[in-house]
């Protein structure tokens, strides 16, 4: 093995050491504590779920948009009885 490749899998066992301490972190705080091939399984997805969420604010623009389909759960009243702003109907 050249020292290339003596660095390059030194660099994945930091990051994979890394990956595990955040994923553990991450289940600590939330108050799970799953069975280790759990972990385990997680930890091999974390990689790609975390690019997928800096995927979503990758473009400056989008960073404070609000999504295109929004519902606004707060009623609104539209007094249809009161034409006394509408010259036409009265």
């Amino acid at each position: 093995m050249t020292a290339e490749q003596q660095k390059t899998e030194r660099r994945k066992a930091e990051q994979d050491e890394a990956t595990t301490a955040t994923v553990r972190d991450a289940l600590a705080a939330a108050g799970l504590s799953p069975s280790e091939d759990e972990v385990a399984g997680l930890v091999a997805g974390y990689p790609d779920w975390k690019a997928r969420i800096e995927a979503l604010y990758a473009i400056p623009e989008t960073r404070y948009a609000s999504p295109a389909v929004r519902f606004d759960a707060s009623p609104t009243f539209a007094d249809w009885a009161d034409s006394s702003e509408d010259p036409t109907l009265g």
